[in-house]
């Protein structure tokens, strides 16, 4: 064979095996095409309001579009379970609520459960609270439990299985050992007009939007947060725990996830940048306005707070007793 031949041969088994190694030869860094993010509630919400305000900054930042996309239904199921059958290369992304860990002990038939998805970052909070009617004669923690153990506290909350709910329920049921008369409303807007009307006289509802504003309007009292320690989202109403109720800890946040199997450095990369974001003052102003507390937690971190989130509100639904 002549030498040219040989060259030929050559050049073409180069070509070949640049090709074949594709991928690992020559891959562009993460994100290279547009990032799907399903939100799994409705327009307007407060995770869907997080969303855009990261999704957009993350855009900015990384170069290509971070697209939201609602996808409501079931408190948050529809969405993870259209996650965890994506593929597994961090372009679809969900954005969901604290009803990620409820759901793995509320709705056993949800069809996927949470180790299908990688916690990716959990950057904002809000507290669940319970405010009072101001003419309802509650101005404490001490106010409300005696009220309820003499029958006379009708408790208005967002919704059947929402936070707000379990973690009220689970309070007077296991704590404060008292009966309340449970009204549920269509959301937490209704519920605050009516705790302002006074057809209910306590109120549990994510520390978040109106209540917080109505707190501080002077409108309705704050009674107390259910978080460790005072928030600066309401920072003149206590927690539960300096009122005798140490542990209960109960909150709203808003996390990213991604399937599992998505590579560990675009994990690390989207934990990162999320983090940088939410410390930008102009982010910070945002989601102040939304009522967010900002926490910045690495992966390890992360993964550890969503399992422990787990935990806490399996404990709350089964000591509650419900389930779909």
């Amino acid at each position: 064979m002549s030498f040219a031949s040989w060259r030929s041969m050559l050049g073409a088994a180069f070509v070949f095996g640049a090709i074949g190694a594709g991928p690992a030869f020559a891959q562009a860094p993460y994100p290279n095409q547009r990032v799907l993010m399903y939100i799994g509630f409705a327009a307007g919400g407060y995770a869907d309001s997080v969303a855009r305000v990261i999704g957009a900054r993350l855009g900015e930042r990384l170069g290509q579009t971070f697209q939201a996309q609602n996808l409501e239904g079931g408190g948050g199921i529809r969405a993870a379970r259209q996650v965890t059958i994506a593929p597994p290369d961090g372009y679809t992304l969900l954005v969901t609520t604290t009803s990620l860990a409820i759901n793995e002990t509320y709705v056993p038939g949800r069809g996927y459960t949470v180790d299908r998805l990688a916690a990716v970052a959990m950057p904002v909070s809000a507290p669940e609270s319970m405010t009072a009617n101001n003419a309802s004669g509650i101005k404490t923690i001490a106010d409300m439990v005696a009220m309820a153990k003499a029958g006379k506290v009708y408790l208005g909350t967002p919704g059947i299985g929402s936070s707000s709910h379990i973690a009220a329920e689970f309070f007077f049921k296991t704590l404060a050992k008292a009966e309340v008369k449970l009204i549920p409303f269509q959301g937490g807007s209704p519920a605050t007009l009516g705790l302002i009307a006074g057809d209910i006289n306590v109120m549990a509802a994510t520390a978040s939007g109106g209540p917080v504003r109505n707190v501080a309007s002077g409108d309705i009292t704050g009674i107390g947060v259910e978080t460790r320690e005072r928030t600066s989202i309401l920072p003149n109403v206590p927690t539960f725990a300096e009122s005798g109720y140490p542990g209960f800890e109960a909150s709203a946040w808003v996390g990213f996830f991604a399937p599992a199997g998505t590579p560990t450095a675009v994990l690390d990369k989207l934990n990162r940048e999320i983090n940088a974001v939410v410390q930008e003052d102009e982010t910070k102003e945002r989601l102040k306005a939304l009522s967010a507390d900002i926490f910045i937690r690495d992966r390890v971190s992360t993964q550890s707070f969503l399992a422990g989130e787990i935990a806490n509100w399996s404990k709350m639904v089964e000591a509650v007793g419900i389930s779909q």
